[in-house]
Order: structure tokens, then sequence, then C-alpha cells
């Protein structure tokens, strides 16, 4: 058994633990974990959104109000960083905040022992969302949080 004296343990892959791994497809999260992320990422956007809405838009029509349609100084700035600002609100952040919950929907699946391809039917997302994860470890990996750590014993 080489230098460990302890039988019945069993190596956890750090590769598994979920807090390791946010962006890699392989593993298993819990339903807790995946609503948390889901959670993560809605407050995420919001916080992006509010910089749009309560900050950017409102200097933006603003500078339109004032000037009344003639060119200012500094026109072509603060039309160019609304833009910016707009593309980002609406365009990357959302992308990206789909592709990390893509992501954690791939590793949900691996949890009820199915393959990320499932994802590509129609509301098996709402399956996910309902549906407990496989007992024990499966196909996929370890279990992601085990309830109880078995004791272990020493060799006499």
């Amino acid at each position: 058994m080489g230098k460990s004296n302890e039988v019945g343990a069993i190596p956890y892959e750090k590769a598994n633990n979920v807090e390791y791994s946010l962006f890699q497809t392989h593993g298993r999260i819990t339903r807790k974990a995946f609503f948390f992320r889901l959670f993560l990422c809605v407050i995420v956007w919001l916080i992006f959104h509010a910089v749009y809405v309560y900050w950017d838009t409102p200097n933006y029509n603003d500078w339109v109000v004032k000037g009344g349609g003639k060119i200012q100084a500094g026109a072509a700035q603060i039309e160019m960083r609304h833009k910016i600002i707009l593309n980002i609100d609406f365009y990357v952040i959302p992308s990206i905040l789909l592709v990390f919950m893509l992501i954690q929907a791939v590793k949900r699946s691996h949890d009820v022992n199915r393959s990320g391809w499932f994802l590509l039917v129609p509301f098996y997302n709402l399956l996910l969302m309902l549906d407990e994860g496989t007992d024990g470890d499966n196909d996929y990996g370890l279990v992601p949080h085990p309830e109880k750590k078995s004791p272990s014993y020493r060799a006499n």
C-alpha cells in the first residue's frame, strides 16, 4: 500500500473539484452550484446594464438635446463611447456569459450521467434544473461534494 497506512482512503482528483474547474467542461456540478453560477451571471450582466442605462445613456441624451443637431466639440468621442458601451452591454457581455453558462450546463448534464450534447435537445435545460444528480460516481467523474468522508482505519 505504499507509504499510507490508511485503508479505504479514496484519492479525490483536484480536477473534479467544483471550485477548481470553472471553465472546463469535464467534471460534475450539483444543482445548487448550477443555480449559484446562473445567479452570478445575471448579477454580472445587471451591473454592466446598469452602467449603460444609468450612466451612459443620460449623458448621451443630454449631449444630443443640448447640441440641437449642431456639431459640437467632442461629438465624435461621445458618439463613439456610447456605441462601444452599447455593443459591450448587448453583445459582448451576454456572449461571454452564454458560453460560461453552456459550460456549466454541460457539467450539470454530466451530473445526471448524460453527455453534453443533450443540451441540443429542446427544453433539456429545464429537465437539468429539476433532475437530481446521480448518486455516487458515474461515467463523468466523482461525486461533486461527497456527503461524508469514509473513516479511515490504521492497519495494525
